[in-house]
């Protein structure tokens, strides 16, 4: 199983995302729960990302959302944001 480890940012996000999509809260945690048992789950259309943002990745929560990472170690990762698709990948993470 992946360890998950927060960035001061995702969590910033997570607080903004909690207060403006309520809704989202219960599919959020699913799909962390499938990430943390297998990263590769082709439900999370998990992705590397390129340019300013390579060596990162990101899987989708619904079709806007996103929470981009990085690998920290073998089974260890930092979500680093979550958000709609023009907010995670025009910031500077």
């Amino acid at each position: 199983m992946v360890k998950v480890n927060l960035s001061g940012s995702f969590q910033r996000d997570y607080i903004e995302f909690h207060h403006q999509h309520p809704n989202l809260l219960q599919e959020v945690d699913k799909r962390i729960h499938w990430f943390r048992k297998n990263p590769d789950d082709a439900r999370l259309r998990n992705h590397k990302l390129l340019k300013k943002m390579k060596g990162k990745f990101a899987f989708s929560i619904t079709g806007d959302i996103r929470i981009v990472y990085e690998w920290i170690g073998k089974s260890t990762v930092r979500f680093l944001a979550i958000g709609g698709h023009k907010k995670v990948y025009t910031r500077k993470t």
